[in-house]
């Protein structure tokens, strides 16, 4: 038994739950509270406490945002680079193309990389709250991870 499964075996979180194709409608209206940072699954709490930090529990419906113990958003980091890199890649074709033939060469060069990496950390919040949508989206919430009482609120001011 690995370290990895022994500290499993015990484990209220884990990310060993069945996958499911969500519909459309589905979606889009996970896209729209995604987009809001609002809970994925009912929409009405707010995801992130500061621009660094996650609530514990969605203040709606008591949802757990950090749905397994081990570095849960660490996922998010693909979406933050998806995200980031294709929003500066859509800038950097705009100034070409709005500027052709007299394109600012060396701003490009330049300010290109300043632009990408401020790109990157404004979606660094979003990233974390679209990496959660996708993952209600495969994952359906269980009941397990709604909390109606106080039980794991406390641990908000930790998270």
């Amino acid at each position: 038994m690995t370290s990895r499964t022994r500290h499993m075996v015990g484990s209220a979180r884990t990310t060993e739950t069945d996958l499911d194709m969500p519909s459309v409608g589905r979606m889009l209206q996970v896209a729209w509270r995604t987009t809001t940072l609002h809970c994925p699954h009912c929409g009405r709490g707010w995801v992130l406490k500061s621009f660094n930090a996650v609530h514990a529990r969605c203040s709606g419906c008591g949802f757990r945002f950090c749905r397994s113990d081990d570095d849960y958003f660490s996922g998010a980091m693909f979406f933050g680079i998806m995200i980031g890199e294709t929003l500066a890649v859509i800038g950097i074709f705009s100034v070409i193309m709005l500027t052709w033939p007299d394109v600012p060469w060396t701003w490009l060069q330049y300010g290109g990389p300043l632009v990408l990496l401020a790109v990157m950390i404004a979606v660094f919040p979003l990233s974390r709250v679209v990496w959660l949508g996708v993952d209600v989206l495969v994952r359906p919430v269980t009941a397990e991870e709604l909390d109606d009482g106080e039980g794991d609120r406390m641990a908000d001011a930790r998270v």
